[in-house]
């Protein structure tokens, strides 16, 4: 036999209605749509009994059919519930008095649903715990009176079977489950005295030893207090309006464990902060918390409060079982994104990630494979509906409230427990016309002027826990008491110790053992020189990773870094030198990116035929300096690309071949659309700027669009200077595909006047200097100290640059202006020194 389909029910401004459940989502056909706003719906313990107010009668009717079990004139009924076995209704209206009754009405009544007869009449001022609670099989029936805890018996509520008398009981709960049946209760702290809570198993209420368990505490304002489901363990969480250290501004909670055999224990939580949710799971052996401040953690614990598994931490703030215990939601509500973590939860392994925004309700459908989550008022009152999710993170259906309208409430109908049995947890999304919401992966801002640089690890605000399996022994180590592992960091960090002093000291020998001695090249001072060098590579690593970490570092410590070797996948990587004519040029992308890394700038060529190099942004290729190729040329770092002939082997190429005649073709319509347009909207801003709105103007300029259409031709010859800015690379050359690392010679350059350049060029670079051409200012180099980010971003915080001229040996310095420069003492003159070393002397004037 198939299961059945739980109904959904929706309550709003403009209706109360029933939902056919996933995956239909229809109108329920036998439920009579009611358009008058209701103040509230209920559902009875097993989900065949369906009731809500209107504003003018309570209704009750039966869920499958629809037919109408029985109805009451109670305008007034704010709340409503039924007995577990659906035999009691009971209704409540906000207490008021009127003139005819000065002591006022009785606002809580109680009514035989069958007969319709009302059974009694009771006050009831406060919202708080309204309800009468009921044991599973209804022979039980509790109410808090005045301080003290009344019980009834087989709903006769005319005489008071028993009295739970303490002073000024707060707040009670009974026990789910069979008889016999248990009720714990909460006495708030008075006059220096502590707070405490208290367990009973009915009918034995009275004397000192009465109490199943007792635990006290100071720190305790109100309390929450959850019964597992086979009623053998109480949570309770207490909680204190003002947080005395001021570390929290929503005060200080505890969670504390009470079981019936008499136990009682403070749950250790791993991380300081608020508690924002706490939730057993069905199977009554393991209860989940969320607590901590933001980024929460989420731990499982088993019933001796040791920890089973902690899920890290992450923007959380609730926690859901499914049904069946066999999946966990942790989600993020409220002020937080609406992040749901879909969790397996025997083999903790996350199933999925959604992400329900501006959500404030979510709820576990019966059948264990569905949720709801919605945006209800008065909580929200903009973007009112709710969502029917696969808890794989798949939307199955959708629905929004129309304009001026709200929702208010959405509830699962319930059933009863194995209605519905545990199915194998799926790890593939639910097939959707939907589709799925996975939250994308969130990015640190970055300015506009360096998002075309590569992305560096920025200093995190949060570190992130990742999850870990808490189970003694899950990790391979055996469990330790807390003495044994205490003494057991004792011995390693003696050890550590004594190991980091041992290299100190002078009067040991050298170890011996291979494995523990570096390597030896025979040679003493190569062997100091190699030390000196991973010394040097130590302190460079140093140095990245507070970079890294946001660190400011000083100018010699930035000159280090330009000058030290780079150890990253840059260091291997060879460029591709393509020469058109005599000049370099660098297309793919990551050859500019290792170019830029070690500190070459160039200059960027690549535009748009149609539009002015001025006016656009640049693009590939990269243009470098003769000094720059040799640099990376004596580096071994640079190759020049071998013609496309010497790589098309025979009988292959056609495919590359006409894939680039088709990107031309397709870039030449492109262009030639887009340049018309461009020509007609300088014409019609030409001719309407002298428009006089006659006729014979407006003919006249239909005629010239129309010549312009007739006549106009885009030369193929304009698409020779589009060196590949509109599309993301040439795909179609063969250096594209192949990754080079051979070394093809590149041409030398041997006249004298070239060798001066590259001497002076290479000295400062290796100063920590970065160089671009000159030759608008009348020199070879322009000379810029700093940073190659702050020149890459087009910055104007440079305190100056300096004009090179080889040719009459001096720097000239350029600012601002020369005139603060002189006056702030930037003004230098460096003659340049020639001897017999390769690099040349510079000595200031």
């Amino acid at each position: 036999m198939a299961p059945p389909t739980p109904l959904l029910a929706v309550r709003g401004s403009d209706c109360t209605t029933l939902l056919e459940g996933p995956p239909t989502c229809e109108q329920h056909s036998a439920f009579n749509r009611d358009s008058r706003p209701s103040r509230c719906v209920t559902f009875s313990r097993d989900g065949t009994l369906f009731g809500w107010c209107n504003g003018r009668n309570v209704s009750v009717v039966k869920a499958s059919d629809g037919s109408v079990v029985s109805t009451f004139d109670l305008p007034k009924t704010s709340l409503l519930s039924l007995s577990p076995l659906s035999s009691v209704l009971v209704t409540w209206q906000p207490y008021s008095k009127t003139q005819d009754s000065p002591q006022g009405e009785a606002n809580l009544q109680l009514w035989d649903l069958q007969s319709g007869q009302l059974i009694k009449a009771l006050y009831q001022k406060k919202v708080d715990s309204w309800c009468p609670s009921w044991s599973d099989d209804e022979k039980i029936s509790v109410r808090s009176v005045n301080n003290e805890l009344h019980f009834y018996e087989n709903n006769d509520f005319n005489s008071i079977a028993n009295k739970l008398h303490m002073q000024k009981v707060s707040d009670f709960v009974l026990s789910p489950g069979a008889q016999p049946s248990k009720v714990v209760v909460y006495v708030p702290g008075s006059k220096g005295a502590p707070s405490f809570v208290r367990l009973y198993q009915y009918p034995v209420l009275g004397g000192p030893t009465a109490a199943l368990a007792n635990k006290s505490f100071f720190k305790a304002d109100r309390v929450t207090m959850q019964w597992n489901k086979r009623a053998s363990a109480v949570l309770v969480t207490a909680s204190t309006e003002v947080d005395k250290t001021g570390a929290s501004y929503y005060g200080e909670q505890t969670l504390h464990y009470l079981a019936v055999n008499g136990e009682t224990a403070l749950v250790q939580l791993q991380k300081s902060g608020p508690i924002y949710d706490v939730a057993w799971s069905p199977n009554s052996a393991e209860f989940c918390v969320v607590y901590g401040f933001m980024p929460a953690k989420a731990t499982v614990f088993n019933l001796k409060c040791d920890p089973v598994f902690d899920f890290g931490t992450g923007p959380r703030n609730a926690a859901y079982y499914s049904p069946q215990g066999h999946i966990l939601v942790l989600a993020g509500f409220g002020n937080l994104r609406g992040q749901m973590e879909v969790w397996d939860v025997k083999k903790y392994k996350q199933v999925s990630k959604p992400q329900a925004p501006d959500a404030t309700h979510f709820s576990w459908c019966p059948d264990g494979e569905h949720v709801v989550t919605a945006t209800c008022s008065p909580r929200l009152r903009v973007s009112n509906g709710f969502k029917v999710w696969h808890y794989t993170g798949s939307v199955l259906h959708k629905w929004d409230v129309a304009a001026g309208s709200e929702l208010w409430e959405v509830r699962w109908q319930p059933f009863p427990d194995g209605s519905f049995p545990e199915r194998p947890v799926k790890y593939q999304a639910a097939p959707s016309e939907l589709g799925t919401t996975q939250a994308p992966p969130t990015q640190a801002y970055r300015p506009p002027a360096l998002r075309h640089l590569p992305a560096t690890p920025s200093a995190k605000l949060h570190e992130e826990e990742p999850p870990q399996n808490m189970r003694p022994g899950a990790s391979g180590e055996k469990s330790l008491s807390k003495s044994a592992l205490k003494n057991q960091k004792k011995r390693e960090a003696k050890k550590a110790a004594k190991q980091e002093a041992k290299p100190e000291s002078p009067s040991e020998p050298a170890p011996v053992s291979n494995s523990q001695s570096e390597p030896s090249s025979g040679d003493p001072e190569t062997d100091k020189k190699m030390k000196n060098l991973k010394k040097k590579l130590k302190a460079i690593e140093e140095l990245k990773e507070q970079q890294a970490a946001g660190k400011v570092l000083q100018k010699n410590q930035s000159v280090v870094m330009d000058e030290a070797p780079c150890r990253d996948e840059d260091s291997d990587h060879v460029v591709g030198l393509s020469l058109c004519d005599s000049a370099p040029l660098l297309w793919r992308v990551e050859d500019l990116r290792s170019v830029r890394s070690r500190g070459l700038v160039g200059a960027l060529l690549g535009s748009l035929p149609r539009t002015p190099r001025q006016n656009g942004r640049l693009g590939r290729p990269l243009l470098l300096l003769p000094e720059e190729e040799r640099l990376l040329s004596e580096r071994h770092a640079a190759a020049a690309l071998p013609l496309a002939a010497d790589q098309v082997r025979p009988g292959g190429g056609g495919a590359e071949v006409q894939q680039y005649v088709e990107d031309q073709q397709r870039t030449y319509e492109e262009q030639s659309v887009l340049a018309l347009a461009d020509r007609k909207s300088a014409l019609l801003r030409a001719m309407t700027s002298s428009h006089t709105g006659s006729g014979a103007a407006d003919e006249a300029l239909r005629s010239r669009l129309e010549a312009l259409d007739r006549s106009f031709t885009f030369p193929h010859s304009a698409l020779a200077v589009q060196l590949s800015t509109a599309r993301a690379g040439l795909t179609y050359c063969p250096e594209a595909r192949a990754f080079l690392r051979a070394n093809w010679p590149i041409r030398g350059r041997d006249e004298p006047c070239c060798i001066a350049r590259y001497q002076v060029f290479r000295d400062l670079r290796g100063r920590g200097f970065y160089l671009t051409s000159a030759g608008k200012f009348g020199g070879d180099f322009l000379v810029y100290p700093g940073q190659i980010q702050v020149l890459l971003s087009g910055s104007r915080l440079w305190s100056g640059f300096w004009v090179l001229t080889s040719s009459v040996l001096q720097v000239t310095p350029f600012g601002s202006t020369l005139t603060s420069l002189r006056s702030a003492g930037l003004w230098r003159t460096l003659s340049v020194c020639w001897t017999s070393s390769p690099s040349p002397v510079w000595a200031p004037t």
